[in-house]
């Protein structure tokens, strides 16, 4: 059984040897983002592994698509294709999940103020 800590929170998730970081999360009740629900389409879910990376399967080329090639050196991966291989301990740092209604908003109001002082738009 693997044990995944989470940085910055008090939840840690258990996974058998399979089982994605993001199956792992979600049983967890820990926020992960996604829109595709794990078929590494979309890229949302991505978060950095600080420890433990020996214990998960290696970077798939999906991966690399939505992280790039520097990845691997800077231990990004994807959240759905991250699987776990055997026991042990395992640190990532998840992103918090983003209101995407309140960027929009806040990218109106601000289009909107630079159009009201003549600023480019």
């Amino acid at each position: 059984m693997i044990r995944i800590a989470i940085a910055g929170s008090d939840v840690t998730a258990c996974a058998e040897p399979g089982t994605s970081l993001l199956t792992a999360l979600q049983r967890a009740a820990y926020p992960v983002a996604t829109s595709c629900g794990g078929s590494a389409t979309c890229g949302l879910c991505r978060l950095a592994v600080t420890s433990g990376r020996e214990l998960l399967t290696p970077l798939v080329p999906a991966e690399i698509t939505h992280l790039g090639s520097i990845a691997k050196v800077l231990g990004l991966r994807l959240a759905c294709q991250a699987r776990c291989l055997g026991a042990g301990d395992v640190r990532v740092e998840v992103p918090e999940i983003e209101d995407v209604a309140a960027r929009k908003a806040r990218k109106a109001e601000r289009l909107r103020a630079q159009r009201d002082r003549g600023g480019p738009r």
